[in-house]
C-alpha cells in the first residue's frame, strides 16, 4: 500500500470521529490496528513499499524529515507499553513485507557500512594526529631529556678536560689513590693498547706453528700430555680412567670442563690432571655499588661525585669488573689451614709437597711449589707446568660475562681489584706465567699476557708490567707497539708511568725501523728523564774512556738505582746488534757533552698508591719507593735487582711470598639498631688469615714439637670435628 493511499485512510477515519458516521469496511478492518500499530511498522515500512521511489539514493537525513513531516495516529497513553510488545509481535506474522525487508535490511546495511567507513576514517585520521603529536612530544621530550644529559656530562666533562690539560700540559708528579689524572678520555685512548685482539693470542702452540710452520696434531698433543710432576704409570692409568667415567672432561681438544659447555681459554688438561667436576673457587662480578666501596676505601682526595662520575664512564665504555672467591667447603679450609701453617708458621718444603698431593687444585699450594722448585734450579719445567695448572684452576673458574669478554679478545675491559686475595694470586700466576713463556721463547704470547695483566689493572699495575713489557715488544718484534705505549696516557699521564725500559727500548724500535732521526729525539726525551740510566748504559757499553760525567754530578735516588737495573739486567739481550749499540754511545755521549745535566735539577718524585694508604717506611730515602717496584723485583728473583733494595724492605712483616705487600686490610662493619647486633661484612681487601681455621690452627702450634704421625694424626681429628661443624650443604 502507497503512502498515498494511507493519507486518505486515516483522512477518512478523521473525518468519521468528527461527524460520529460509520467508518467503511475498509477502515474499520485496520481501524483498530492503525491506532496500536502504525507507528512501529506501517510508517517503518513507507519507503520500502514505495517501489517508483527513488529513496534509496537518498540520504538518510532527507527520510528522517520525510518522516516527520507525516500526520502521526493518535495513541492512547496508557497503551504505550502495549504498542512497542505488538510491534515486535507484529513484525513476524506478516508474510507481504519479506522481500521489501530484506531489501530494506541490505540497504540499511549498505548506508550504516558507509557511514561506519566514514567514521572509521575519520577515527583514523583523529588517530593519525594524536600519533604525530604523541610522536612529536615523544621526540620532544627525548631532546630535553639529551639536552640534561649533555649539559650533566658536559659539566662533568669540563672537571675532567681541566684534569686532562694539566696532566697534558706535564706529566703528574705524584699518585692520587684513585688516579683521578687518568680520565676517561684517556681511559678510553688507551683501550686498543690493552686489547689482546684475538683470544689465540694467548695460546702458545698458536705462536708456535708460525714460527716452526703447520706442527702436526700429533707434536701439540704429546707436548700436552706431559706430566707436571713425576706419577707413576699405573695412577696415571687410573687417571685416565677417572676422565673417561667423568662426563665433561677433557675432550679432543683438551678444554672441556664439567658443569658448563664453556671451553677452557687460556689453559689445557694434562693427562695427569685428576678429574674432578668440582670447581676449586667462583668468581663474581662487581656491580657498581660495591665497586664505588672500593674505591671509597682508598680514596682521600677525590669527591663522591667525582667518583661516581669515574665509574659510570668506565661502564659506559664497557669496563666490567671482577673477583675471584674461596668456596666455603671443610676441605678447602683444612687446606688452607695447613698451607698458612706450612708457609707463615714454620716454611717447611715436605709438608708443602704434601699438601699438594692431598689437595692437588689449591691454587696458592701449587704457586708456592713451583716457586720453590724454581729457586733450586733443577726443576724448571716441572716448576713451569704447576704454573700452568694453577693457570687452569683459574681457567675453569671464570664467570661468564669475564669468559664472554677474554674470548672475544677484548681483555681491555676486564679488571681485577687488587684488592681480592685470589685475584692477588691470579696476578702472580699470569706474572709467572709470562717467565714461563719468556724460556720457552714464545715471545709475542708473552706480550699478549703483559697487556692482559696490565688491563687488569691499567692504572695501579701492581705487579710493574711496565718495567718488562718492552723486553717482549722488542723481542716480538712489536715495534709499532712500543712506540705506540711510549706515547701514549699509559705512559705519560704520571711521571713514573714512563719506565727507563720503555723510554730507551723506544729509541731501538725506531733504530729498527730505520728511522734514525726518530731514535735521536726519543733518545734526548729518555736521557732527561732517566740520566742516572744513560750513565750507566755508556759505562755498561764501554766504548767510551774515560767518561764525559762522573755519577756524583747526577742527582740519584733509591728509585732511580732500582729502575735503572731493571732495564741494565736486559740490556745486553736487546741492545746486541754492533752498529745500534755504538749509535746508542755515540748519541749519549754527545748529550752528556752538549747538554749536561745539572745536579740540581729536580725532577717530580710520585708516591706510591700504598704509601698513601699507611705502607710508609721510616727512611727517608725508601718511602718513596713505588710498591708495584717492589712486587716487580722480588718476584723476578733477580739477584742484582734484590740487591738494590734497602733492607728496611725486607724488614717488612708483609713481604710474603705468597702474597707479597698486600693492601691494607680493612673490615666494614654496620650496626643494625633494630637488632642491636654487630654486622661484619667480607671486608674489601681479604687475605689467606681470613680463609684460616683458627681452631685447627692453634692446635697445629701448640703441637708443633709433634712427631709426623701425631700430627696426622691430629689433622685427621679435627677435620672430621669441622664436617660435624659443618653445614650439610658444604659438606664433601
Amino acid at each position: 500500500m502507497s503512502s498515498r493511499a494511507l493519507k486518505r485512510l486515516e483522512k477518512q477515519r478523521l473525518e468519521a470521529s468528527a461527524s460520529n458516521s460509520p467508518v467503511p469496511e475498509e477502515v474499520e478492518e485496520i481501524d483498530e490496528p492503525i491506532v496500536a500499530k502504525p507507528k512501529f511498522n506501517a510508517f517503518a515500512l513507507l519507503n520500502d513499499d514505495d517501489d517508483d521511489d527513488d529513496s534509496e539514493e537518498e540520504p538518510e537525513q532527507e527520510e528522517i524529515e520525510e518522516e516527520e513531516k507525516k500526520p502521526q495516529p493518535v495513541v492512547i497513553e496508557g497503551e504505550k507499553d502495549k504498542e512497542e510488545d505488538f510491534s515486535d509481535e507484529f513484525i513476524e506474522p506478516s508474510p507481504s513485507p519479506q522481500p521489501s525487508t530484506t531489501k530494506k535490511k541490505s540497504k540499511s546495511k549498505k548506508k550504516k557500512n558507509k557511514k561506519k567507513a566514514q567514521n572509521k576514517e575519520k577515527d583514523k585520521q583523529e588517530e593519525e594526529d594524536h600519533d604525530d603529536i604523541d610522536k612529536i612530544l615523544a621526540e620532544l621530550s627525548v631532546k630535553d631529556k639529551k639536552i640534561h644529559i649533555d649539559e650533566d656530562q658536559e659539566d662533568m666533562f669540563d672537571f675532567e678536560a681541566e684534569l686532562d690539560l694539566e696532566s697534558d700540559a706535564s706529566p703528574i708528579g705524584f699518585y692520587d689513590s684513585n688516579f683521578k689524572y687518568f680520565t676517561s678520555s684517556k681511559l678510553k685512548a688507551s683501550l686498543p693498547l690493552l686489547s689482546i685482539k684475538n683470544i689465540k693470542n694467548l695460546d702458545a702452540d698458536e705462536e708456535f706453528k708460525t714460527l716452526f710452520g703447520n706442527l702436526s696434531n700429533e707434536t701439540i698433543e704429546d707436548a700436552n700430555s706431559t706430566t707436571a710432576l713425576a706419577i707413576s704409570p699405573e695412577v696415571l692409568q687410573q687417571f685416565r680412567k677417572i676422565a673417561k667415567l667423568t662426563r665433561g672432561w677433557g675432550g679432543n681438544d683438551r678444554r672441556n670442563v664439567p658443569g658448563t659447555s664453556r671451553k677452557l681459554l687460556i689453559s689445557k688438561i694434562r693427562d695427569d690432571y685428576l678429574p674432578t667436576a668440582q670447581k676449586p673457587m667462583s668468581m663474581e662480578e662487581i656491580n657498581e655499588l660495591d665497586l664505588n666501596e672500593y674505591l671509597q676505601y682508598k680514596e682521600d682526595s677525590a669527591e663522591d661525585e667525582e667518583l661516581q662520575f669515574k665509574i659510570k664512564r668506565e661502564f659506559e665504555l664497557g669496563v666490567r669488573y671482577f673477583r675471584f672467591s674461596k668456596i666455603n667447603t671443610v676441605n678447602e679450609r683444612v687446606a688452607n689451614t695447613k698451607f698458612y701453617a706450612s708457609v707463615v708458621l714454620t716454611p717447611d718444603h715436605e709438608s708443602l709437597m704434601q699438601l699438594l698431593q692431598q689437595y692437588p687444585y689449591h691454587a696458592e699450594t701449587l704457586l708456592q711449589v713451583a716457586m720453590v722448585l724454581l729457586r733450586q734450579g733443577e726443576h724448571k719445567s716441572t716448576s713451569n707446568a704447576l704454573i700452568e695448572k694453577a693457570l687452569f684452576v683459574f681457567d675453569r673458574s671464570f664467570q661468564k660475562r669475564f669468559h664472554e669478554l677474554l674470548s672475544g679478545g677484548n681483555s681491555e675491559l676486564i679488571r681485577l681489584p687488587f684488592e681480592g686475595f685470589l685475584n692477588r694470586q691470579f696476578y702472580i700466576c699470569l706474572f709467572r706465567y709470562i717467565s714461563a713463556l719468556g724460556e720457552r721463547s714464545a715471545y709475542f704470547t708473552a706480550l699478549s699476557y703483559c697487556k692482559f695483566l696490565l688491563a687488569l689493572s691499567p692504572a695501579e699495575d701492581p705487579l710493574g708490567v711496565r718495567y718488562f713489557i718492552d723486553h717482549y715488544a722488542i723481542l716480538s718484534e712489536e715495534y709499532k707497539y712500543l712506540i705506540s705505549l711510549s706515547s701514549s696516557p699509559l705512559c705519560c699521564t704520571y711521571i713514573q708511568w714512563l719506565t727507563p725500559g720503555i723510554a730507551y727500548s723506544t729509541v731501538l724500535a725506531y733504530l729498527y725501523l730505520n728511522d734514525e732521526s726518530k731514535a735521536i729525539e726519543q733518545l734526548k726525551l729518555a736521557y732527561h728523564r732517566f740520566p742516572y740510566t744513560a750513565y750507566k748504559l755508556v759505562e755498561l757499553i764501554g766504548l767510551s774512556d774515560p767518561l764525559p760525567i762522573q755519577e756524583s754530578d747526577i742527582s740519584i735516588t733509591v728509585e732511580d738505582k732500582i729502575t735503572a737495573e731493571t732495564y741494565l739486567v736486559r740490556f745486553p739481550l736487546l741492545w746486541n746488534d754492533p752498529h745500534k749499540k755504538l749509535f746508542l754511545q755515540e748519541q749519549l755521549v754527545k748529550l752528556f757533552i752538549n747538554d749536561p745535566i745539572k745536579k740540581s735539577k729536580s725532577k717530580g718524585v710520585a708516591q706510591s698508591i700504598y704509601s698513601l694508604l699507611g705502607f710508609k717506611n721510616s727512611q727517608d730515602d725508601t718511602k718513596d719507593i713505588p710498591f708495584n717496584l717492589i712486587r716487580f723485583v722480588i718476584l723476578s728473583g733477580e739477584n742484582k735487582l734484590m740487591a738494590k733494595l734497602p733492607e728496611v724492605v725486607w724488614s717488612r712483616d708483609d713481604i710474603l711470598e705468597y702474597d707479597i705487600l698486600p693492601p691494607q686490610r680493612n673490615t666494614k662493619i654496620n650496626y643494625d639498631e633494630h637488632r642491636g647486633i654487630m654486622d661484619i661484612q667480607r671486608p674489601i681487601v681479604d687475605s689467606l688469615i681470613d680463609y684460616v681455621d683458627q681452631n685447627l690452627l692453634g692446635a697445629i702450634v701448640q703441637n708443633h714439637s709433634s712427631t709426623e704421625n701425631e700430627f696426622d694424626r691430629l689433622l685427621q681429628q679435627f677435620q672430621q670435628q669441622l664436617e660435624e661443624r659443618a653445614p650439610p650443604e658444604i659438606q664433601d
